[in-house]
């Protein structure tokens, strides 16, 4: 990990540190923090932090009038100040997608492991093709009501739904707070249950579909042109 990761980190770990002394949700807001952050790389730096220009162009001076007008040379991994933001921001994405790419070699490990331990019930059969079928969809919709989109992002959106693994968090939270374990037993086959199909489902549609959206698009775009 280089530098910037190392940054990445410390605003999680400041963010989420923070939040637990006082009492509060430390995911909710490592979250905000990635919205302020998000916020800030597309606002200009003159807006944010007018001061770091400054001193920036006071050095620029003072640099080109010891090399006599001529303009210093500026190491191609420092971005200029104007770009800081998003030079940022984009460190953080790259950071995120490592972070995501292990979580979920770690995901797959873990429910491996537990699909020969837990009990399956007759729930399962009619509980996560309405899950994924029907509930995660329409509060997919729900949820991009009065955002612009087109109908094939929108139907995209709602088939893949939201990535992570909150419900195995939630999951182990409900577990280690006094729930009853046959309550914890039958919640724990049904996620997982909802993660393998998810995983399957997804995984095999992915490629076919998002390809079929790449060429209309690409058509599209030919026609308009």
């Amino acid at each position: 990990m280089g530098p910037d990761e190392f940054i990445v980190l410390g605003l999680i770990a400041l963010a989420y540190g923070v939040t637990l002394l006082c009492h509060a949700y430390g995911f909710l807001a490592v979250f905000a923090a990635g919205l302020a952050l998000r916020r800030v790389a597309a606002q200009p730096v003159a807006e944010v932090a007018p001061w770091l220009v400054e001193d920036a162009e006071t050095v620029k001076k003072q640099q080109r009038a010891k090399d006599d007008g001529q303009a210093p040379e500026r190491s191609t991994e420092t971005p200029p100040i104007e770009e800081l933001p998003t030079y940022l921001m984009k460190s953080v994405e790259r950071f995120n997608a490592q972070l995501e790419r292990l979580a979920e070699v770690a995901v797959v490990l873990v429910v491996g492991a537990l699909l020969t331990v837990v009990d399956f019930g007759a729930e399962v059969l009619w509980f996560v093709p309405l899950l994924l079928f029907v509930i995660r969809p329409l509060s997919v919709y729900a949820g991009l009501v009065g955002v612009r989109m087109q109908r094939s992002q929108r139907r995209l959106i709602a088939w893949f739904g939201i990535r992570g693994i909150g419900s195995v968090y939630y999951l182990m939270y409900a577990i280690t707070h006094d729930l009853e374990p046959v309550i914890a037993q039958r919640l724990l086959a049904i996620t997982l249950a909802v993660v393998v199909m998810s995983m399957l489902l997804h995984g095999v549609s992915v490629t076919p579909l998002m390809r079929r959206y790449e060429k209309r698009k690409e058509e599209k775009s030919v026609v308009n042109v």
